[in-house]
């Protein structure tokens, strides 16, 4: 178990170096497949592309929107190469095959480059990262991500049902789309860890429930907390550099759009803020609890032992070892001696009760 671990953290600190050559950190292992969806405002094309294609910049058609889907990034050479084909920089390969690599926004002259990170909850409530990296190019938008899982799905059926009137706008609208996809699934996840949260607070308030778990399922919620912050703090930030480029890459008439994406962004920075209020609340509730029960032991056994300091009185007076001590020769002694330690006990007990005590 341990070396797994030793092995995980040396891949996560691979691509740390200048090299030619770079290599997959993450732990996804789906096998790489490339799809081109080209459109117009006439239809709709899309296109199975076979991973040995030598020049994948001619694939695109210059009179359409071209969208090139890359999807697993487990074959690192075969990413270098689409990377490259587009005109970027080998250490921009690196930043694709990178997992943990920070969110950013990088301009060049004819092409933007984006590398972010967003976040989901499956079925049982376990949370998974996808790390994603968009290119734009022209007429021509490449996405690389590391699973099939459906994130873009949304924006593939927005292009059929040529919402907003797609398919005749130009590929910086496809990329409000895809970034919109993308804040969409962080705005649910920061939503459903903030349920999460509220449940286990409405466990801690009812203080007769079962609570053994509850100290590592705020453990657990924290560091998904963790997780949805640090993919979405920088990424609004960053965001805010393609509406404010002096280069003419993002079509004026898309930038509504992109304001609606930071809207949807500050929204999910504050509920995450909101989040970290309710963790740190629930901290404090879950110890309060806890004293609370230590101290509800407390009293019962105090209740016991002050019960129990008359009878132990009375037992040492009976058990010392004098011969003149007429309760021992009597013929109903040991009874009379129950009867009084009943009756003192049961005094103790409505004293303390009608103390209100416990």
């Amino acid at each position: 178990m341990k070396r797994k671990e030793n092995t995980g953290k040396r891949k996560r600190s691979a691509n740390r170096h200048l090299s030619e050559q770079y290599v997959y950190t993450g732990d996804n292992t789906t096998p790489t497949s490339i799809r081109l969806i080209n459109y117009n405002a006439a239809g709709v094309q899309t296109h199975e592309i076979k991973t040995d294609h030598l020049h994948f910049h001619k694939l695109p058609d210059s009179n359409k929107v071209n969208w090139l889907q890359v999807s697993g990034l487990a074959d690192a050479e075969l990413i270098t190469n689409i990377a490259t084909d587009f005109g970027l920089d080998a250490l921009d390969a690196k930043d694709i095959l990178t997992s943990q690599h920070i969110v950013k926004v990088e301009e060049y002259k004819d092409k933007v480059f984006i590398i972010l990170n967003t976040c989901h909850y499956d079925e049982s409530n376990q949370i998974h990262t996808e790390h994603i990296a968009i290119l734009l190019a022209g007429n021509t938008i490449v996405t690389l991500v590391e699973n099939n899982h459906d994130l873009f799905a949304p924006v593939m059926k927005a292009i059929q049902d040529d919402v907003l009137s797609l398919r005749a706008k130009d590929s910086s609208l496809l990329l409000a789309f895809l970034l919109n996809a993308v804040v969409a699934s962080l705005v649910e996840a920061s939503l459903r860890v903030e349920e999460l949260l509220e449940d286990i607070e409405d466990t801690l308030l009812n203080i007769s429930t079962d609570q053994r778990s509850v100290g590592s399922l705020i453990q657990q919620r924290r560091r998904e907390y963790m997780v949805i912050r640090k993919n979405s703090q920088p990424l609004r930030e960053q965001l805010g550099k393609l509406s404010k480029s002096d280069k003419i890459l993002i079509n004026p008439d898309s930038l509504p759009a992109f304001t609606d994406i930071a809207d949807q962004l500050l929204y999910v920075n504050q509920t995450i803020e909101g989040c970290r209020e309710i963790i740190s609340s629930l901290v404090d509730l879950y110890i309060s609890n806890n004293d609370l029960r230590m101290n509800a032991i407390m009293k019962r056994l105090t209740i016991v032992s002050t019960l129990f300091i008359p009878l132990t009185f009375l037992a040492g007076i009976w058990g010392m070892n004098f011969k003149n001590m007429p309760e021992l020769s009597w013929r109903y002694g040991y009874l009379i001696a129950w009867a009084i330690m009943i009756v003192t006990a049961l005094i103790t007990w409505l004293f303390l009760r009608k103390k209100d005590w416990y």
